[in-house]
C-alpha cells in the first residue's frame, strides 16, 4: 500500500454485528486508515453520511429491520449528503440472484461477499481509492460545471495509454453526450468499439442515435449490448425510455417486464410496471406490479403514495374484470389501505379519494353495510368540497356508487361529468375509462378505425389477425361489449377451423365477463344469447 497514504481518508463501515465492524475495523487499520466510524443498522449510517464527509463507506446488505444495504445506497445517490460521493461498497453474505442483481443494477463501487479476507480487501481498496485519488481533478472539474477543464483532462489521461484510458473513454462519452456534441461522442464510442464490444460504448451508441431522433439504429444498437451483456440493466433503461417517446406501450411493458425478471429488487421500474400495465388494461400484471412495489418501498426513499393508490386501483379494477383472480390480493389490500395515513398523512383530497377506495374495497370484501357507511360520509364530504373536488376524485365516486350497487346514482353523476367536460378532450379521455362508448373524439376515432380493420380480417378469412386486432382493442377500450363480442365471433369461426380448446375457452371467459356488464335491456343482449349458442355449438369436445 505504498503508492497512496489512507491515514487521512475517512472510512465508514456499516453492519449489524459487533464481530464483522470489528474484524473489517482491523483490516482497515492495517492498511492505514486512522479515522474509522462504525454503524450498527441504516438509521445510523445515514444519520453520520449526513453530517459527515467519508471517503469509503462499506456497507452490509441485509442490517436487519429498516433500511438495507441497497436503499442506504439509494438514499446517498437521491438526496444531496456530504457523504453522497463516497466510494460505497457493498457486502453480503448472500447468493441469491436478486441480491447479486440488485447489487450490480445500482452500481456501488464494488460487491464483495463474505467472508471477506485482508488480502481481498486490500486489494479491491487500493484499486479503487487509487483510481478515485486519479481521476479527483476531472470528478471536481465535472462537479464544478468546467467541462472544458473536464474534456482536456480526459484527453490527457487517454493520450498517455494510462491505466484509467478506458475509464476516461467512458467519461468524455459521457460528457460529450451532456453537452450536445453527439458527433464528438460517437467519435469516442467508435474508437472503443473498433478495439473491443464492450457493453458501456454500444450503450453510448444507443444514446447518440436516440439524441439524433434514430430511433431504429438506436435500438440495433441496443440489441448488441444485451446480446453483448444479456444482464446490462441501462440498456433496457434505454429501450423503455425509447418505446415510452414513442407512446408503444406494449413493447414497453413487455421491456420492463423483462428487466423485473432479472431484477426484481428495483423499486422504479416495478413502479413503471404497474403504471403502464394499467394503462394497457393488463390488470393482473399491473396489480402484481404494484403490489411488489408497495413492499419494495417500506424503507425505500422511492416510496410513494401513487404507488399504494395504483395497487388499490389495479386491485380493484380486476375485481370488476375477474373477482378470482382478484381473491389473492385482497387481503394485501387490506393492509396496504389501513396504512395509508399513517405513511403519508391525508389531506381532505387524498381523505375522498382513499375513502372511496377503500368503499370499494369493502363493496368487494362483502362487508355491504360499512360500504355504505363510508359511501355516505364520503358523499357528505364531497358536497361541502363542491367545485373544488378534482376529477380524478369524482371518477372514483362513480366507481364507489356502482361498487355499492347505487348504479342510477352513479349514472346520473357520469351523465353530470360528461355535461360539465363537453368540449375537454383530457378529460373526456379520462371519463371514457368509465363509458361502454367512448366520449371523446379520440378514442371514439381509434374504435371506429380498429373496429372496422378487424372486421375486415374477419370478413376475409384471416381469424387469427382478427383476434389479434379485437383482442387489442377490448384491452384499450375494456368496457366496450361490441368489441368484446367481436372478439368472441372471431374467437369461435377459429374454433371451428382449428377445433382448438384454448380460443374455445378464452370465448367462454370473455362471455361470462360480458354477462357482469349488461342485462336483458341492453342492446348487445340478443346478440350475446346468440354467440353463447354458437360458442356451444362450436364446442371441439362435442365435435370430436
Amino acid at each position: 500500500m505504498a503508492e497512496m497514504n489512507f491515514s487521512k481518508l475517512h472510512a465508514l463501515i456499516v453492519d449489524d454485528f459487533d464481530s464483522f465492524r470489528m474484524t473489517v475495523g482491523k483490516m482497515l487499520q492495517e492498511m492505514g486508515f486512522v479515522h474509522i466510524d462504525s454503524a450498527v443498522n441504516s438509521s445510523e449510517a445515514l444519520r453520520l453520511c449526513r453530517t459527515n464527509a467519508y471517503d469509503l463507506i462499506l456497507c452490509d446488505h441485509n442490517l436487519g429491520k429498516g433500511k438495507s444495504g441497497q436503499q442506504v445506497l439509494e438514499d446517498l445517490r437521491h438526496f444531496d449528503m456530504p457523504s453522497s460521493d463516497a466510494l460505497f461498497v457493498l457486502i453480503s453474505a448472500e447468493s441469491s440472484k436478486s441480491i447479486i442483481m440488485a447489487a450490480y443494477d445500482y452500481e456501488p463501487d464494488a460487491y464483495l461477499t463474505k467472508p471477506i479476507t485482508n488480502k481481498i480487501l486490500e486489494q479491491r481498496l487500493e484499486r479503487l481509492l487509487l483510481q478515485r485519488a486519479k481521476l479527483a481533478p476531472v470528478s471536481r472539474a465535472i462537479k464544478a460545471k468546467r467541462f472544458d477543464e473536464a474534456l482536456a483532462l480526459c484527453h490527457r489521461e487517454i493520450a498517455s495509454g494510462g491505466r484509467y484510458a478506458n475509464h476516461c473513454q467512458k467519461l468524455l462519452g459521457q460528457l460529450y453526450l451532456q453537452l450536445g456534441d453527439y458527433p464528438k461522442a460517437e467519435k469516442v464510442y467508435r474508437e472503443v468499439l473498433e478495439a473491443r464490444p464492450l457493453d458501456w460504448a454500444q450503450l453510448g451508441m444507443a444514446r447518440v442515435k436516440k439524441m439524433q431522433g434514430d430511433f431504429i439504429g438506436a435500438q440495433q444498437w441496443l440489441e448488441e449490448a444485451l446480446a453483448t451483456n444479456p444482464l446490462f440493466m441501462k440498456a433496457y433503461d434505454l429501450q423503455a425510455e425509447i418505446f415510452r417517446e414513442q407512446q408503444a406501450k406494449d413493447k414497453l411493458q413487455q421491456t420492463l417486464a423483462r428487466a423485473v425478471d432479472i431484477s426484481p429488487l428495483s423499486i422504479l421500474r416495478q413502479q413503471q410496471l404497474g403504471h403502464v400495465a394499467y394503462e394497457n388494461n393488463d390488470l393482473h400484471t399491473a396489480a402484481n406490479a404494484y403490489k411488489r412495489t408497495v413492499k419494495l418501498g417500506e424503507y425505500s426513499c422511492f416510496d410513494s403514495l401513487s404507488s399504494h393508490l395504483g395497487f388499490a386501483r389495479a386491485t380493484l379494477a380486476l375485481v370488476r374484470e375477474d373477482k378470482a383472480a382478484a381473491q389473492p390480493l385482497l387481503r394485501d389490500l387490506i393492509k396496504v389501505m389501513g396504512a395509508i395515513e399513517q405513511r403519508f398523512g391525508k389531506t381532505p383530497e387524498q381523505k375522498l379519494e382513499t375513502d372511496l377506495l377503500e368503499v370499494q374495497l369493502l363493496s368487494a370484501l362483502g362487508e355491504h353495510k360499512k360500504a355504505e357507511e363510508l359511501l355516505s360520509a364520503t358523499q357528505s364530504s364531497a358536497a361541502e368540497a363542491g367545485e373544488q373536488v378534482p376529477l380524478e376524485v369524482q371518477i372514483e365516486m362513480v366507481r364507489a356508487l356502482r361498487a355499492a350497487g347505487h348504479k342510477d346514482e352513479a349514472a346520473s353523476l357520469l351523465k353530470r361529468l360528461l355535461e360539465e367536460n363537453k368540449g375537454h378532450e383530457a378529460s373526456l379521455e379520462q371519463l371514457d375509462e368509465l363509458l361502454e362508448e367512448p366520449a371523446s373524439e379520440k378514442n371514439r376515432a381509434r374504435v371506429a378505425a380498429v373496429n372496422k380493420k378487424g372486421i375486415a380480417f374477419y370478413d376475409a378469412g384471416q381469424y387469427v389477425d382478427a383476434i389479434e386486432c379485437f383482442n387489442n382493442a377490448a384491452q384499450a377500450f375494456p368496457n366496450h361489449v361490441g368489441i368484446r363480442l367481436n372478439l368472441v365471433q372471431a374467437l369461435i369461426e377459429k374454433v371451428k377451423q382449428d377445433r382448438l380448446s384454448r380460443d374455445y375457452e378464452a370465448a367462454q371467459t370473455i362471455l361470462t365477463r360480458i354477462e357482469n356488464m349488461i342485462d336483458s335491456s341492453h342492446e348487445q343482449f340478443r346478440r350475446y344469447r346468440q354467440l353463447q349458442e354458437m360458442l356451444l355449438a362450436s364446442d371441439p369436445e362435442k365435435r370430436r
